[in-house]
């Protein structure tokens, strides 16, 4: 398996992103090249309203090469190594109130290195998370890790170590069944404050049943994550875009979040002017975020509930990553303040 992917750029209004990159499973290195410049409006949150808005700035750049050191009965161990540039700037909006703590300018230059371990086994299956297409899922596990040194040096604002880790294995996978499970760790230790920054771990667990030989299935999933030391602009929620169909987006905010989702989804094998595929899905979502330390974490801090229906429309004559889903979602709990009826219409890479 091999395959090269040309300079990929896009160019909304205000940012502009491009990356490119070698991948093979089979061949001796890999080469990535990634470049974003974005400019945005942020909101920050506080008990599910935007107490006021400012400006971020973000520019990134990326390189990085990996070379197969061994493999052995599926097993394959990759050295790597690259480096990154992140500067993020904040500047406040006029007519808006001022932020108690305007997040600090902050830049990570650093070079870095890390490993990657993984079992190249795969199973095809179809339904699982795209529409009609057979996809094939990996039936084992993969570890990367990555250390860097962010120094004032490189043109950095702080020395740091940067630190991030994923692993992810599954726990089954047959004709008809599928569960995974992973966990995830990114942050870096400021050496000028002796703390950890912006630290962030995820633990999740995932299982479908379904598959080839049934036009239904079921998935639910379930998500466990604790942050430490945000900085302003980094705030952990719940609701909307971040789970939580059934409630406005930033309903909740702390440094621990659970969610989980339970869906039941229908592929119907209908192909509308053969141009999409369609699928539907009925679901039922509870979470919750919360601080450890018992501030308030919005107008109804205790477990939240929904239910809802949804469409998914992918396409099938051109070639694109994403489908486009839209849910109508019911809150089952929460205050006065939100609306009976929740509506949303995203892109996403997935059902």
């Amino acid at each position: 398996m091999y395959w090269p992917t040309l300079p990929r750029c896009a160019q909304p209004s205000s940012s502009a992103v491009c990356s490119t990159a070698v991948r093979s499973v089979r061949t001796n290195w890999r080469f990535g090249l990634a470049g974003v410049d974005d400019v945005r409006e942020e909101s920050r949150y506080v008990g599910a309203e935007a107490i006021t808005d400012y400006r971020r700035s973000r520019e990134y750049f990326s390189v990085d090469g990996g070379w197969r050191l061994a493999e052995r009965n599926e097993r394959q161990l990759r050295l790597l190594a690259g480096y990154r540039y992140e500067a993020f700037g904040f500047q406040s909006l006029p007519d808006q109130p001022a932020l108690d703590v305007l997040p600090d300018d902050r830049t990570l230059s650093y070079p870095w290195i890390g490993f990657d371990y993984r079992q190249n086994r795969f199973r095809e299956m179809t339904n699982l998370t795209r529409l009609q297409r057979v996809e094939d899922v990996r039936d084992g596990f993969v570890w990367r890790t990555e250390l860097g040194y962010s120094g004032t040096g490189l043109g950095a604002t702080e020395d740091r170590v940067v630190l991030n880790m994923s692993f992810q294995d599954s726990l089954l996978a047959t004709e008809t069944n599928y569960a995974s499970y992973g966990l995830e760790q990114s942050g870096t230790y400021r050496l000028d404050q002796d703390r950890v920054e912006n630290l962030l771990g995820t633990l999740s667990l995932e299982y479908f049943h379904g598959g080839s030989v049934r036009w239904t299935g079921w998935y639910t999933s379930l998500a466990f994550t604790a942050a430490r030391n945000l900085t302003a602009d980094q705030q952990l929620l719940i609701g909307g875009e971040n789970g939580l169909r059934g409630y406005p987006s930033e309903y909740q905010q702390g440094d621990r979040r659970v969610l989980w989702t339970l869906e039941r989804r229908y592929f119907p094998d209908w192909h509308p002017f053969k141009l999409f595929r369609m699928g539907g899905v009925v679901f039922v979502d509870a979470g919750r975020a919360w601080f450890a330390d018992g501030q308030s974490n919005g107008p109804d801090g205790g477990v939240l509930r929904d239910v809802g229906v949804g469409l998914r429309l992918a396409s099938s004559r051109v070639e694109v990553q994403r489908m486009l889903h839209f849910d109508l979602a019911f809150p089952l709990d929460g205050d006065d303040s939100i609306d009976a009826l929740q509506v949303l219409l995203r892109g996403r890479s997935r059902f």
